[in-house]
């Protein structure tokens, strides 16, 4: 059989972020209703593990007519040329086992779904009005999670720091964004503590293994969302943080306890299992409590999991059956 391979140019132009939030809320909600697999594996076949991780993540979901497999490189060198990173997607009928695309998508996807989980989590666990929002780090998602943010949270005033000094990337971010959010103030910080200190809403995007953020700054009525530590060696927010939250929202308990900050606190006491209050497709489908107070500290923790790049996979396909198909209708 041919396999469609499809080119991150391709891609791009069919699927923006805002398309996948809604199948990516089903997926979360489906996962947690369990309904779903999922499994990763990750890899560090550079010689220093700060400078590329390869992450291999798997997902089906029952009456899906697909599964997928992804493999996820990020590299420095990468970074620091400003090219893109590696990397596809599979996706394989549910049915024969067959594959049937190859989503040569380098990253892409994988930001826009990350970006519409931030979306999906500052839906519930956000205030209603947030004036400041914060952003910590400066690469790509946090340009993703910006957009995220504002498409359902109208904020006045955008602060970024990230952890270059030379204060760079921040530059380069600051004006890449302007174009899209073009009523809003954004803002160089000169240090984390002073995005957390001012934010209504946070991001952290880093690639941080020691904490960037301490719950003692955190005040009141605040909401974090958290998706830089994404493997065992990553934190970016301290153990007085999660235990200052009234809630504690993941994406998977099982992937929370051996990932990230979540993991971290745990294996070292600070933390008990009684801390986290559920995971996000619980909260979309009702089942548990999103805020619940404008005074409540809220952080959703998130790691990424399989059904998320599934659900981003089958709106590419579908997509481009879209497009294939009014391209023949013009033609007629």
């Amino acid at each position: 059989m041919s396999v469609q391979i499809v080119d991150a140019a391709r891609i791009r132009a069919l699927v923006g972020f805002e398309d996948l939030i809604e199948p990516v809320s089903r997926a979360f909600q489906d996962f947690s209703a369990g309904l779903a697999q999922c499994a990763m594996v990750t890899m560090f076949p550079a010689d220093d593990p700060t400078l590329g991780d390869v992450y291999i993540k798997t997902g089906s979901i029952r009456g899906h007519s697909h599964y997928l497999v992804k493999v996820s490189p990020w590299f420095a060198v990468n970074r620091d040329l400003a090219r893109p990173q590696g990397g596809f997607l599979a996706l394989f009928d549910s049915a024969t086992g067959h594959t049937v695309a190859i989503l040569n998508d380098e990253r892409y996807l994988s930001d826009i779904r990350t970006a519409a989980a931030g979306a999906l989590a500052a839906r519930v666990l956000a205030p209603e009005s947030v004036r400041v929002a914060g952003i910590l780090g400066t690469g790509v998602q946090a340009y993703w999670q910006a957009r995220a943010l504002f498409l359902v949270r109208k904020f006045e005033r955008l602060l970024i720091w990230g952890r270059n000094q030379e204060k760079t990337l921040a530059l380069a971010l600051k004006q890449q964004l302007a174009p899209s959010l073009p009523s809003v103030e954004i803002v160089i910080a000169g240090s984390a503590r002073e995005v957390v200190e001012a934010a209504d809403v946070l991001v952290t995007v880093t690639a941080a293994r020691e904490p960037i953020v301490y719950g003692e700054w955190l005040r009141p009525g605040q909401h974090i969302t958290a998706v830089g530590a994404d493997d065992e060696t990553k934190c970016e927010l301290d153990a007085c943080c999660l235990k200052r939250a009234n809630r504690l929202i993941v994406d998977s308990l099982d992937l929370a306890r051996g990932h990230g900050e979540v993991h971290r606190w745990l294996k070292q006491g600070a933390l008990t299992i009684e801390d986290i209050h559920g995971e996000l497709g619980d909260v979309l489908a009702g089942s548990v409590p999103g805020r619940r107070s404008t005074e409540e500290i809220t952080i959703a923790k998130f790691v990424g999991i399989g059904v998320q790049d599934l659900a981003a996979a089958e709106v590419s396909i579908d997509n481009l059956k879209q497009s294939a198909f009014d391209s023949e209708i013009t033609n007629v």
